[in-house]
């Protein structure tokens, strides 16, 4: 059961996270409409990446709300390095 609340606060975590980032996204740029297609995929996206991370690192409700929202700065930040890999 514990397994369960974990893999739930990190999915909450990771929804957060995606929300965070759109709302930063398109209040900058107001030329973008929103798309829901693109809103449903990363927050579908930004929750199972979340709940894994959850899973892996902890049972605590707290961590895993945490480490939710910090596993996807995580993953964002490894793809933005390797992207500017492939660009040089």
């Amino acid at each position: 059961m514990n397994l369960i609340y974990a893999a739930l606060f990190g999915l909450i975590g990771g929804v957060a996270r995606a929300l965070i980032g759109l709302l930063k996204i398109y209040r900058i740029n107001n030329k973008n409409k929103l798309k829901i297609s693109y809103l449903l995929i990363t927050i579908i996206a930004s929750g199972f990446i979340g709940m894994f991370v959850s899973l892996i690192i902890t049972s605590n409700y707290t961590l895993s709300l945490v480490s939710g929202y910090v596993g996807i700065d995580i993953i964002e930040n490894l793809v933005k390095i390797y992207r500017k890999k492939l660009n040089l």
